[in-house]
């Protein structure tokens, strides 16, 4: 598969998917409005999930419903576009992927938004 040669991957993250790497460059607005209002939504599920695992529930992620996940390949898929805009959601689908992979994306997209991690300080019109 072959990178958008127009984007700049120097600050890209890389997430593992089944047996393949993908660059996930810092979001443009056309993806941001897909992830962002996402990951707003699934967020609390997720730390939900993580806390029950985190204290010793085997069936945490029984809270996981079926909208959730698609609404997480869909985000994963928003956020690779940006450097595989040919990259379609069958691909992603057919990807060899566990659930881990796939929320270790989520992780890595959500960085990549800029809004879940804290800003420089600097002054605005700089």
């Amino acid at each position: 598969m072959r990178i958008d040669p127009r984007i700049d991957c120097a600050r890209a993250l890389v997430v593992a998917l089944g047996a393949r790497e993908f660059f996930v460059p810092p979001l443009s607005l056309r993806q941001a409005r897909i992830v962002v209002p996402g990951l707003l939504k699934l967020l609390p599920r997720l730390n939900a999930i993580q806390s029950r695992i985190g204290a010793g529930d085997p069936l945490g992620a029984a809270l996981l419903e079926a909208d959730d996940v698609e609404l997480m390949i869909e985000i994963v898929h928003a956020g690779l576009s940006r450097a595989y805009p040919d990259f379609t959601r069958d691909d992603l689908l057919d990807c060899e992927a566990g659930f881990a992979e796939l929320a270790g994306a989520l992780a890595v997209i959500a960085k990549q938004t800029g809004l879940f991690t804290p800003a420089e300080t600097s002054t605005p019109g700089e």
